[in-house]
């Protein structure tokens, strides 16, 4: 079987882990033997007409390449694929990466679904009504993410071993207003002044080379998810395979993934709504604790490897 993928996220030398997701799902497709190859429209802070000028040469692509798929990753992709014509002579599947409402909307979506042969949402959603429509997260590599020692990890960071860390992640160069970084950070301010943490400390990734990630996600005490949506946080996911605690809002399939774990906490309120309050009541849970965090083959037992998935993906979409 060979794949066209096609996306505009991927990552560079400049930014390592911007659709690193999409690189690692290219991989553990191709470690079950499919021939894939990407075509990477790369329109970054560059407007739309950049990503126009990628029509041409994925037409040619897509029309010389003897392809049995072509993958689409995100909604932009999609549409930039549309423009060559492909879906209406190649069986084309579209990855939303969040609820289509969050990307170029439901007019859009009704487009896709009659373009394209499959689509996939990565987490619950109202569009899962529609037959072409399938739910499937992205998977997590659990040999790459694995339980480490705590503080030969602070020490290889070059992180305090006396102070207590929690995690800020996103993918972009700079902060998304949806992340909010202003409750995480009202979040941290709560647990210090309410609950007396004096060794709690902030630690934001967002351009870090890929290898340091493991790393930095066995040194910290707690990840905190603060947004107000997300599709299926993949920090998620490679923290708890990393033995590692999740607080979240209740975005995406969050609550499907991790609120049934012990010593992981999902936020009772809507996401959009939930207070800094709630937030930090739920941290001092994590950090109060004195059970060790075991969740990683609970979580995994549910199919979030990157295999399954993997496999999934060929057997239930491409085919």
């Amino acid at each position: 079987m060979r794949v066209l993928h096609v996306t505009t996220n991927y990552p560079t030398p400049e930014y390592p882990i911007f659709g690193i997701f999409v690189k690692e799902q290219v991989e553990s497709l191709r470690a079950q033997g499919v021939e894939c190859d990407v075509f990477y429209c790369n329109g970054q802070n560059k407007g739309f007409r950049k990503y126009i000028t990628y029509v041409p040469s994925l037409w040619w692509k897509a029309i010389s390449g003897k392809y049995d798929v072509i993958h689409c990753h995100h909604a932009l992709s999609a549409i930039i694929l549309t423009m060559t014509l492909a879906p209406f002579f190649k069986k084309t599947v579209l990855s939303y990466q969040n609820d289509p409402t969050r990307e170029w909307g439901d007019k859009c979506f009704k487009l896709m679904n009659r373009l394209m042969r499959r689509m996939i949402v990565k987490l619950p959603s109202a569009y899962l009504k529609y037959p072409k429509v399938h739910y499937l997260p992205n998977g997590v590599n659990q040999d790459f993410f694995r339980p480490m020692d705590k503080e030969e990890c602070k020490r290889a960071l070059g992180l305090d071993p006396k102070k207590r860390y929690i995690l800020f992640m996103d993918s972009n160069k700079r902060v998304r207003e949806q992340k909010r970084k202003d409750r995480f950070d009202a979040t941290l301010d709560i647990l210090r002044s309410k609950y007396g943490y004096t060794d709690i400390e902030a630690i934001e990734l967002r351009n870090t080379p890929r290898p340091l990630i493991p790393q930095y996600m066995n040194a910290i005490d707690l990840h905190l998810i603060s947004s107000d949506f997300e599709g299926s946080p993949n920090s998620v996911k490679e923290c708890v395979t990393c033995n590692t605690p999740v607080v979240s809002t209740d975005v995406g399939n969050v609550r499907e993934m991790i609120a049934d774990i012990p010593g992981c906490y999902v936020a009772s309120s809507r996401a959009e709504v939930t207070t800094a309050e709630e937030l930090a009541e739920l941290c001092h849970k994590v950090l109060s604790s004195s059970t060790p965090f075991t969740g990683r083959e609970a979580f995994l037992a549910k199919g979030y490897d990157m295999a399954t998935v993997a496999r999934r993906l060929i057997n239930e979409i491409y085919q």
